[in-house]
């Protein structure tokens, strides 16, 4: 009896003309005869005897075998080469044309896959393998009519085909071909009954044929038959809102939740239509409703949130997504999350400047106390470190700030940021000398960072100055401008301590110039272009500065001090005594405040 040849790993598709199956290689190799066929020829035969079929057979499973193992090592030019001899032997075998055709369609030579897969189907129209690889070749060639027609002839000719209706009908809606999409979910329907991908489908096409009526209908059948999914009914409500017809998709929701008044992503959807309608009580009303309930999963929460924040600036949305973001941590008050979207919606009004003036310290504080128990639940978010260092600065929390600072440091010692932050807090405890070691680390970590750079430099500078390493200052505020000519903060301090100093006041001069030039009503940077006239003998100069600055209504005591020792380097100690004076009253702790009252005259 011959052997049959086999597909390797494809068990489904049978060889014709063979009676027998083998399953594995080795019982294969096994079973191969020691004829004539694999040996030595009889040398005393000159004339070839005629050849049995079972020798013809035995040599092509022989030949097809050697074919897959070269398939197998992605050899596919030879393996192509030796499945063609089995071709010789045997013309009419569509298991060789489906595997030349496998080879083809895989080296992308799909031209001569379509010529190998259209004899295999010839040869065998029942196998849905080959099919299959049809609709693959076709498809790769472009040709989507004949991948239709394949997936037709598979269903009509192969027994239990018609799960691929379904894949039929994707290729129609591919072609655009609705009607023949629509006629596929049909059979596909009688098929399997009515589920929910074929009704979802058939709406989409009804949809794209703008034809809504059929569209409705059609959900509508899916809600009757599975009355207790709630979900179908939000799908129809989609479609009746997406096309403007908010009444009936009200009057749905309405529906649903009556039956159902927990079911608090019913209301988030009707929420939604209360926007569009801009019934923003109602609107507001549903959304609170839904965010209290704690069923409702949290990521519908944030990304209803999310969602509105976009329509940002809005007067309605201002006041109502804070109060949204507050119900989220009562409810989900264990849940990282909740207090990170909250810390973002403070954040996110604050950078739009939708926060009223009065309530801007509190947004800060919220803001920051949601970012501290988000760290404290996930502290792998840096971004979120960033965010909460930054608003303690703003808000001056030294305490819990160099807690924060310095947890942060443990977890990222390679961020130069936080040595800049962990700086600022040595700094701010007058703890200037390890303030300028966490600089200088910091500072070598910034790499090519020109911004972070300016900072380190500028804050170096000033703690230098601080330690009277006045050599070691300057190269620091040097260093920042080269990087940043026109840092107004570097040239302010830089020339105020020179000033103070009593040294290269030209170059201060030039700085403080400079600084006004380009700031002509900040009174910090007048004070210090007027003090630095004042250590320069014109104080006249500086007067006619002071004055500017006063008049401006500014509350610090530092410029009426500084005002009233122009006034006496003027010649002028009865007015002197007068803003001294007011000087104390500002600012008890100004240097030497009480005795230039007191004695009426500067005291160094």
């Amino acid at each position: 009896m011959a052997l049959k040849l086999l597909l390797l790993c494809q068990p489904e598709i049978l060889l014709r003309k063979s009676t027998a199956i083998l399953t594995t290689f080795c019982l294969l190799l096994a079973l191969l005869p020691a004829t004539d066929s694999f040996g030595q020829r009889h040398k005393k035969n000159k004339k070839q005897p005629e050849r049995s079929a079972k020798s013809i057979a035995q040599e092509t499973e022989y030949l097809f075998i050697e074919a897959e193992k070269l398939y197998i090592l992605k050899n596919y030019a030879r393996a192509t080469e030796v499945l063609n001899k089995c071709l010789a032997l045997q013309p009419d075998n569509d298991v060789i044309y489906y595997k030349l055709a496998e080879i083809s369609n895989l080296t992308e030579q799909f031209s001569e896959a379509e010529k190998y897969i259209t004899q295999a189907i010839r040869l065998n129209k029942t196998n849905k393998y080959y099919y299959l690889l049809a609709v693959d070749i076709y498809t790769n060639l472009g040709n989507l009519p004949e991948a239709a027609a394949n997936y037709e002839q598979l269903i009509k000719l192969v027994p239990d085909a018609e799960a691929y209706l379904f894949s039929l009908a994707a290729v129609y809606l591919y072609m655009q071909d609705f009607d023949k999409a629509l006629a596929t979910y049909d059979r596909a329907e009688k098929a399997f009954g009515l589920t929910e991908e074929i009704s979802y489908q058939k709406q989409k096409i009804f949809l794209q044929q703008n034809n809504l009526a059929e569209a409705i209908k059609e959900s509508k059948r899916l809600i009757a038959r599975y009355p207790a999914n709630s979900n179908y009914v939000l799908n129809l409500v989609e479609i009746l809102s997406s096309n403007g017809r908010y009444e009936e998709a009200v009057a749905e929701l309405q529906k649903l939740l009556t039956d159902n008044p927990d079911y608090a992503v019913a209301r988030l959807q009707l929420a939604d239509i209360y926007w569009k309608q801009q019934a923003y009580g109602k609107f507001g009303d549903e959304l609170k409703l839904a965010f209290n309930d704690k069923g409702l999963n949290l990521n519908a929460k944030i990304n209803t949130v999310m969602k509105y924040l976009a329509y940002l600036p809005n007067t309605h949305l201002n006041s109502l997504i804070p109060q949204l973001v507050d119900i989220l941590v009562i409810q989900h008050p264990d849940d990282h999350n909740a207090y990170l979207i909250t810390g973002d919606v403070y954040g996110t009004l604050l950078d739009k400047k939708l926060v009223p003036d009065e309530e801007v310290e509190a947004a800060k504080n919220k803001a920051a106390d949601a970012y501290a128990r988000f760290v404290n639940l996930d502290p792998s978010n840096f971004a979120v470190w960033q965010n909460l260092l930054n608003l303690e600065l703003q808000l001056n929390r030294q305490d819990s700030l160099a807690v924060h600072a310095q947890q942060a440091l443990e977890l990222y010692p390679n961020q130069a940021w936080l040595y800049l932050v962990n700086g600022i807090v040595q700094m701010n405890k007058k703890n200037n000398r390890q303030a300028a070691l966490m600089l200088e680390m910091g500072r070598k970590r910034s790499g090519s960072n020109k911004g972070l750079l300016v900072m380190f430099y500028s804050y170096l500078g000033d703690i230098y100055n601080a330690l009277q390493e006045y050599e070691k200052s300057d190269e620091a505020y040097e260093a920042a401008l080269e990087l940043d000519p026109l840092n107004f903060v570097v040239l302010n301090n830089y020339s105020y301590y020179l000033s103070l100093r009593g040294e290269n006041l030209d170059k201060a001069k030039k700085m403080s110039t400079t600084l006004i030039r380009n700031n002509p009503d900040n009174n910090t940077y007048l004070d210090t272009y007027a003090w630095v006239h004042y250590t320069l003998g014109d104080y006249e100069e500086a007067n006619r500065i002071f004055e500017k600055i006063i008049a401006s209504g500014v509350n610090e005591g530092v410029y009426y001090d500084h005002y009233g020792d122009t006034l006496y380097k003027l010649g002028k100690p009865d007015e002197a005594v007068k803003q001294w004076i007011k000087a104390r009253e500002l600012d008890k702790n100004l240097e030497n405040i009480d005795q230039k009252i007191s004695q009426r005259k500067i005291i160094q």
